[in-house]
């Protein structure tokens, strides 16, 4: 496994984890193809769908922005990143859990 594929499963593991603790029942998508990675569902029936990234950053340091693509707004999919330390936030901060 080269190092990109084992920073970004061990990413969806952190973030199953993350979403676990915060009361979320977290359903993963088997099939590996699709635009969200979870489904979660907490016990107030509600669900978000989340896309898992790895925090890159830029030679400079700075981190990149990683948005939502036009399918992934369409069907309000959030994208969830995991930072090397295993912080966890969504790309858009607005969003609360």
């Amino acid at each position: 496994m080269n190092i990109k594929h084992q920073k970004g499963f061990i990413s969806h593991l952190m973030a199953i984890e993350w979403l676990t603790k915060k009361g979320y029942y977290v359903f993963n998508n088997i099939s590996t193809l699709g635009p969200c990675d979870l489904i979660c569902v907490n016990d107030n029936n509600k669900i978000i769908l989340v896309d898992v990234k790895t925090e890159s950053k830029r030679k400079d340091g700075s981190i990149i922005n990683r948005v939502p693509s036009s399918e992934q707004k369409i069907k309000d999919i959030k994208i969830l990143i995991v930072d090397l330390h295993g912080k966890c936030y969504f790309s858009d901060r607005n969003i609360n859990i």
